[in-house]
């Protein structure tokens, strides 16, 4: 078989890396031609629509609703009755309206995303709480594959090395990996609650330490020299995907907040398979995927809506008892075993080799011939 993979994102953001743990290795098996968005979104469409005009492949895995990748695939149905998988992971309408888009824009966005749901062969759900939406519109083709991680690669490190190197020796370690994309609506971004709870903190050793860039990296900035700690927090800037672990590493504390919206019910994000497997203590807001294996390794957060005030005033109380009880940061280790049983990306490749093998396979319903669904439910 012949599957052609459109990705949404660039080879370096967060669907390449997905697309290659995951998808790749079916090579194996079948003959994988996997493709990027290297260019604006009118190119990016022309070239995903060569490639599907010249590959002519017998399966598409389009990662993400997008512009490129969903006009694509949805022109190569119409004229050639091209099947394809989608691969989703927010409600993008939802998505779109938190970031304060146009209406117009929100609303187109929401039209192509029911139509790539209707006349998708399947639909792989990267949340639980999505699926479930998702199989009101599909009932017998939506199947939940998380995001992964390659437990060969993140796990607990000895970073004792790099952390004297980089001055945080004895100091508690607060930390967040992600894209910094700043709401002009909600003034926040990833990252935003750690610089708000270290302010509440500047008379304990507790340091930040923010890995990634993007739109909100200049307003963190800034805000971190109005609250008088930039001295207390490492803006890291982009990391190589190779060198993420050291860097999680060096968190004593990884922290995951997710909103209380549909966007963030929806996620399990791709960090927190990667905080688990290198074995950190993660404090999450006990929102979507997070309440499922957020535990004895870590605490959960109540929030609210999408932007919680009173929620770095908590984040700062569990932090300064954390740092009177450093021996309950051990209990991060037991992310590991949930990691390698939940998230790992050789049995999250098996079962997505499951679904595409059913789909080529069957003429009728997806599902009625899915002894193992039950798998995909936390």
């Amino acid at each position: 078989m012949k599957l052609c993979v459109l990705v949404n994102d660039t080879p370096h953001g967060v669907m390449g890396l997905r697309a290659r743990n995951l998808i790749a290795p079916l090579s194996a098996a079948h003959e994988v031609g996997i493709f990027y968005r290297e260019s604006g979104k009118v190119e990016a469409l022309r070239r995903f629509s060569q490639v599907l005009r010249e590959q002519r492949p017998d399966l598409v895995y389009v990662m993400n609703v997008g512009y490129a990748g969903g006009g694509a695939v949805l022109l190569a149905r119409a004229i050639r009755g091209t099947r394809f998988i989608l691969d989703h992971g927010d409600p993008s309408y939802d998505l779109l309206k938190s970031n304060g888009r146009p209406a117009w824009e929100s609303w187109l966005v929401r039209l192509a995303e029911w139509t790539m749901i209707r006349a998708a062969s399947a639909v792989v759900a990267r949340g639980a709480f999505l699926a479930e939406t998702l199989r009101q519109q599909r009932p017998d083709r939506v199947f939940f594959i998380p995001d992964g991680v390659d437990t060969t690669r993140f796990k607990p490190l000895d970073v004792s090395a790099f952390r004297r190197q980089s001055g945080l020796d004895g100091a508690l370690t607060i930390g967040v990996v992600g894209s910094l994309v700043w709401s002009d609506r909600y003034q926040m971004c990833y990252g935003w609650d750690i610089l708000e709870a270290l302010r509440l903190l500047k008379t304990h050793d507790v340091r930040g330490i923010i890995v990634g860039d993007g739109s909100g990296l200049p307003y963190l900035q800034q805000r971190a020299q109005e609250y008088g700690i930039a001295d207390r927090v490492w803006f890291a800037g982009r990391v190589p995907h190779d060198d993420v672990p050291r860097y999680i590493n060096l968190m004593d504390v990884c922290v995951s907040t997710q909103t209380n919206d549909a966007v963030g019910q929806s996620r399990t994000t791709a960090k927190l398979p990667e905080y688990l497997a290198c074995g950190r203590f993660i404090i999450a807001t006990d929102v979507g995927g997070a309440r499922q294996v957020i535990h004895e390794n870590g605490l959960l957060l109540p929030y609210t809506g999408v932007y919680d005030p009173a929620h770095p005033q908590r984040l700062a109380a569990q932090l300064e008892w954390l740092s009177q009880h450093r021996a309950a940061l051990e209990r991060g280790m037991l992310g590991v075993a949930i990691a390698r049983q939940r998230f790992e990306y050789a049995r999250l490749t098996a079962e997505l080799k499951a679904v595409i093998e059913m789909v080529i396979g069957s003429q009728g319903s997806v599902m009625e011939n899915t002894p193992h669904m039950d798998k995909y439910v936390f």
